[in-house]
């Protein structure tokens, strides 16, 4: 059992899903398209096995400038 978490750039949670899938290379795949159809590829998220092991994350960027989370 996997589990993906999508943030906006002030960290609120867009997505909260639990993911079934048989191994790693299977929940990124479902979970990249799941990303793609619903127009937040490029947003910071996370892919987890319900074990806690990390097994894709992109997190914020930064503007150097400001300090503040950019999209």
């Amino acid at each position: 059992m996997y589990h993906m978490t999508v943030y906006d750039e002030n960290g609120k949670v867009l997505i909260d899903d639990a993911l079934k899938a048989k191994n790693d290379a299977e929940a990124k795949q479902i979970s990249y398209a799941r990303l793609a159809e619903l127009g937040h590829a490029d947003k910071p998220h996370r892919i987890f096995q319900t074990t806690g092991r990390l097994v894709s994350f992109q997190p914020h960027q930064v503007n150097s400038k400001t300090g503040k989370a950019t999209l």
